[in-house]
């Protein structure tokens, strides 16, 4: 006779929408797949040296679904799920990836997940360096102007 007590369910928070939550493992299952993808076939597919979001997914997901087309994002390398999360297609992130000239970002010429991005309808990310973490120093600068404005 097991002394252990009967395993309670999780509550759902009711603040976050069903196809919300629906919306976000959809994406993370794409994230998933195309890091499977990417891993597998590296040698071929990938034009720069590229690191995906894996064991990040649910944090940037979290934030991307967030972000509005108001906002600024100074994203970093990995950030690959956020940027599922505002929108962006898996096929826009591939052609970065395998820096072809419909690159979104920049027309194949930054290193995958590098992105700079002006579109009206989603986020405004500036361009960034590749040096990890050049991204908070004008992340820092834009939020003191914001505060100062």
């Amino acid at each position: 006779m097991s002394t252990a007590a009967p395993a309670k369910k999780r509550p759902t928070n009711p603040k976050v929408p069903q196809d919300i939550l629906e919306k976000a493992f959809r994406l993370m299952a794409t994230s998933k797949a195309m890091t499977d993808i990417y891993e597998a076939n590296f040698k071929f597919v990938s034009k720069y040296v590229h690191a995906t979001s894996r064991g990040h997914e649910a944090i940037q997901l979290a934030a991307g679904l967030q972000l509005l087309p108001t906002d600024y994002a100074y994203l970093y390398y990995r950030d690959e799920s956020i940027l599922l999360g505002m929108g962006l297609r898996p096929y826009e992130l591939m052609l970065q990836l395998m820096a072809k000239r419909e690159d979104p970002f920049s027309g194949g010429r930054s290193y995958y997940c590098h992105p700079s991005l002006r579109r009206p309808d989603m986020p405004k990310i500036p361009h960034q360096s590749s040096a990890t973490g050049m991204q908070v120093i004008p992340a820092t600068g834009s939020a003191l102007g914001f505060w100062y404005k």
